[in-house]
């Protein structure tokens, strides 16, 4: 494969989008992962899909963590837990778990987590991927302790990396994980990015 995009419609094509099979058509030229697949469901929603098979397809993916944009988006969610309060200044992963975050807070926290690993790929190979995901929440939310500027890397190539994406953190902006009134978390960007 040469990597140049390739006209549809060939003998060797697998699916198509006629109206018969009411499939859509993924060009060639995109490598298909759980990620870009869970993109191109978010983004084209099929017609009588409704956010809940998506919400349940994503707490499936987290829970099994099988890819890295998952196990980073749970250490993510589950550092916004432990760090975020209550009226009565309880932390949230008290009495809530990741099941209790609002479908809109869940796909704009894998929109930005997705985001954060494709452009900083090359930064986060020095730590484990649960281990990103929490030091990118803490980072992005100045927690005033641990996230990136905390962690003691072992040369000088992971120490230029940990400062990388503490600055690639700052820059995605401050958010706050809030118990909404329906009892569900919402993240404070929620509408901006889903």
């Amino acid at each position: 494969m040469t990597g140049e995009p390739r006209e549809s419609g060939g003998a060797d094509d697998n699916f198509g989008t006629s109206p018969e099979n009411g499939l859509r058509a993924i060009p060639q030229n995109i490598m298909i992962t759980c990620e870009t697949t869970f993109v191109m469901e978010l983004l084209n929603l099929p017609k009588g899909r409704k956010r809940t098979a998506l919400r349940i397809e994503l707490l499936q993916n987290i829970n099994l963590g099988e890819t890295a944009i998952f196990r980073l988006l749970r250490g993510y969610l589950e550092a916004s837990l432990w760090t975020s309060t209550d009226d009565e200044g309880e932390p949230l992963d008290k009495d809530f778990c990741i099941t209790n975050i609002a479908t809109e807070s869940l796909l704009s926290a894998w929109a930005e987590c997705s985001r954060f690993i494709r452009e900083n790929e090359t930064d986060l190979t020095h730590l484990d991927d649960a281990r990103n995901g929490y030091n990118f929440w803490l980072s992005r939310s100045s927690y005033g302790s641990g996230g990136f500027g905390d962690e003691r890397p072992s040369d000088e190539s992971a120490e230029c990396a940990m400062r990388q994406l503490t600055h690639a953190s700052h820059v995605f902006g401050e958010i706050d994980l809030y118990l909404g009134d329906d009892r569900k978390q919402h993240f404070s960007n929620e509408s901006a990015v889903v």
